[in-house]
């Protein structure tokens, strides 16, 4: 049905119920009336309630669908009809209404009662849907009905509590019950409402509502526990996964109730924590020790970092935990990456916890928080790694060496490895390099001997990405610049970057790598990623190996075309194009690029989506950057630019963006570099037409603003002329569309023109 008639279908709808409603009345409030009739009537009400309801006239018959609730056989549809009349938009209008029926839904607390005792999940379910609508969907009415003491308030405040009934349901979520995470949202929407109140009301609404989140958080702390290990081994795994999830839609509510409790709910899990472990009859409740952890992480984004009255507390406590259980140092490694940007805020901590995330990298179990955890520290904490140096560095070339660690691991502690021997002197980094680089390398080179299997394309992957990130996280530079307050503090150092140095031994290895393989683009991936990361740390400091790289680049490109090696040459191009000592290098490395690339593209476009959009955003950077590259004297800019009309009409966003942006760079040429002028002079006309037929139907109507991005630099560079080709498509029947009258043309021309 189309939208214009169904919007006339549903008002004559809406008008019938002024005719419908009277009668379900009528048949619902027969004490005589068959059940098979009761239960018709309330699916009909149930259906209509779409439609809205005036709820006013229609106060009556609601007061009768909420006493089908006490009738076992027609409980189902009742509290249906109901949950759909409270989240109908239309009850907002009558919020006296709403008000003077919730004590008649209050009233179905003995039933809850009843069904809890019964263990009948299904209505359990029913009713805790239709508490959770009232209170997600009027929250607001009921959070202002508390500001004055009255009957209302009463009421609101039972509801509330009703509602936390249902977060405190009996037993495990998803083994036991599946009803306690029905009301997340509304938790949201209440603390939403109350912070967003006036600073006067939000004073009231915090004192009366901070007593039900501390309850809340109270129940959360029980109900995200690990049964013990014997009984969580039963659990399917989809029931873990479902379990998973409700742990993190704890947190985050958690994080909500933070927003009111604030210092009080940090206050309440450090005591809490204290006290469990002061007490050795408690401290083998690890269950209880991991919820108020897994708690203390969820409200880290919100805790101000220089908070100093209860975090001290909660980490000085950290290393008297007994860790007898693996989730629960999974949860206390997760904390601690948590408060990463804290700690080093509050470096006095770190003496605790880094023997904890050592001792975890070298448990494949734990080893996913631990090097994550690690990470963050190191990254966050960088220039106060340099006493810890050592004490971080042989763990972590242990547990690379022991290789029972994933590959997500090992890279990660390489990240480790290179930001703490960034803090140290050259000598210490260059000893320590030796030591934990040699095994990887002769591992890499006895890869390179083998046949490339799946193993071993696996394995030479996984060492290139390693070297790669230990590249792009050992930048000295980066750990002078942030210990000086002014530059003229710390003179220049004459020692080169390490970085510089390793992959001076690097590169040989890396032509090998890809001289005997250039055809897998993984492989060759790879080694680009160990390039582009060092040249993003050396930056000028490259210089020397500029000539190396080069060579690497067009002999590998030139044998098999792989769009990292374009990305390869547009991070080599930005460097050095500027430089008058490796210019040639870099017109040359441009030509080839460019030569080999039209070739390639001008024979299969459609086939080489990733080449096409790593060369469009090299070509936009360079014409923006660097446009004295293109004197060179057989630059082929009409090969370009036709290139990029070409790529201006593939199917992928990013294609099309990029090339939209290098069309653009060449148009504005116009006023630097008169060559660029004859090429859109002449290409002008079939350039538009790539446009118009985009706009006319054969591009995704997504991708228009990059068509218009085009038409503009033409409007505002070649307007004489753009008018010109303008008119000519006018004049031309069914173009760019059949649907396109001349006058819709004409039309369209006007305001591109104006």
């Amino acid at each position: 049905m189309a939208s214009s008639r169904r919007g006339i279908v549903r008002h004559e709808l809406r008008a019938g119920l002024s005719h419908v409603l009277p009668l379900l009345y009528q048949v619902l409030s027969q004490t005589t009336c068959p059940e098979s009739v009761s239960r018709e009537a309330l699916k009909c009400f149930s259906s209509w309630v779409q439609f809205g309801i005036p709820m006013l006239e229609d106060e009556g018959l609601i007061k009768l669908v909420i006493q089908a609730l006490h009738r076992e056989e027609l409980f189902d549809i009742a509290v249906d009809a109901l949950v759909n009349v409270f989240l109908h938009s239309d009850t907002h209008r009558y919020p006296a209404c709403i008000m003077k029926l919730l004590p008649l839904i209050l009233d179905t607390e003995s039933l809850l009662n009843r069904v809890i005792q019964e263990n009948d999940e299904e209505k359990c379910t029913g009713l805790f849907k239709l508490l959770v609508a009232i209170g997600e969907n009027h929250s607001r009415l009921l959070v202002e009905n508390t500001l004055l003491q009255s009957v209302n308030k009463i009421n609101v405040l039972q509801l509330v509590n009703l509602i936390l009934r249902c977060n405190n349901m009996p037993g495990y979520f998803s083994v036991d019950e599946s009803c306690s995470d029905l009301p997340f949202s509304f938790w949201y929407v209440l603390q939403d409402d109350i912070i967003s109140a006036d600073p006067e009301h939000f004073r009231v609404y915090s004192e009366t509502f901070r007593p039900i989140y501390a309850r809340l958080v109270d129940v959360f702390l029980h109900k995200v526990q690990y049964p013990p290990d014997e009984q969580y081994l039963t659990w399917g795994a989809e029931e873990k996964e479902q379990f998973r999830c409700y742990r993190q839609d704890v947190s985050d509510t958690i994080m909500y109730a933070y927003n009111i409790l604030r210092e009080l709910l940090l206050g309440h899990l450090c005591t809490s924590l204290s006290l469990i472990i002061a007490d050795p009859m408690q401290q083998n409740k690890w269950q209880m020790i991991e919820a108020i952890l897994l708690a203390v992480e969820a409200v880290a984004d919100s805790v101000d970092v220089s908070d100093e009255q209860y975090l001290p507390q909660v980490f000085a406590l950290l290393p008297q935990i007994p860790f007898t259980n693996l989730k629960l140092i999974t949860t206390a490694l997760d904390t601690v990456g948590a408060y990463a940007e804290w700690i080093n805020c509050h470096s006095s901590v770190l003496p605790g916890v880094i023997p904890l995330l050592l001792h975890g990298i070298g448990n494949p179990e734990v080893a996913p928080s631990a090097t994550m955890a690690l990470k963050d520290i190191v990254s966050d904490c960088q220039l106060q790694m340099k006493q810890f140096a050592f004490q971080i560095l042989h763990p972590c070339q242990e547990a690379l060496l022991n290789r029972q660690l994933a590959s997500r691991e090992q890279i990660r502690l390489m990240v480790c490895i290179g930001r703490v021997l960034a803090t140290l002197e050259f000598d210490d980094i260059m000893a320590s390099l030796n030591v934990i680089l040699t095994p990887h390398v002769q591992q890499l080179q006895s890869y390179i001997l083998e046949p490339l299997t799946g193993q071993s394309k696996v394995g030479i992957i996984l060492k290139l990405n390693m070297l790669a990130m230990l590249c792009a996280s050992l930048d000295v530079n980066s750990i002078h610049s942030e210990q000086q307050s002014e530059p003229q503090l710390l003179p220049p150092s004459n020692k080169p970057q390490p970085i510089l140095i390793v992959l001076q031994q690097l590169l040989p290895l890396l032509k090998t790598v890809v001289s005997k393989w250039p055809n897998d683009n993984d492989v060759v991936k790879a080694v680009c990623e160990v390039l582009n990361k060092s040249l993003h740390v050396l930056l000028d400091a490259a210089a020397l190996l500029v000539g190396d790289i080069t060579d690497l680049v067009i002999h590998t490109y030139c044998t098999v075309s792989h769009s990292s090696l374009v990305e390869l040459t547009k991070q080599l191009l930005l460097l050095f194009a500027g430089s008058e000592s490796h210019k040639p290098t870099m017109m040359s490395l441009f030509s080839k690029m460019t030569e080999r690339t039209l070739s390639l593209l001008n024979q299969d476009i459609e086939h080489h989506p990733d080449i096409t959009e790593a060369f469009m955003i090299l070509l936009a950077q360079l014409f923006k950057k660097h446009p004295e590259l293109l004197d060179y004297k057989h630059c082929n800019l009409t090969g370009l630019f036709q290139c990029g009309i070409s790529a201006l009409g593939q199917a992928e966003t990013p294609t099309v963006r990029n090339a939209a942006s290098f069309l653009c760079e060449f148009i504005a040429q116009r006023c630097k570099r008169t060559e660029t002028e004859a090429v859109v002079l002449k290409q002008g006309l079939v350039l538009l037409t790539r446009l118009l037929k985009a706009i006319g139907g054969e591009a995704s109507r997504s991708l228009m603003n990059h068509m218009s991005d085009v038409l503009f630099m033409l409007n505002k560079h070649y307007y004489d002329h753009l008018s010109s080709w303008m008119m000519e498509f006018i004049n031309q029947d069914g173009f760019p569309s059949p649907l396109a009258a001349k006058v819709n043309k004409e039309h369209f021309t006007r305001l591109i023109l104006k």
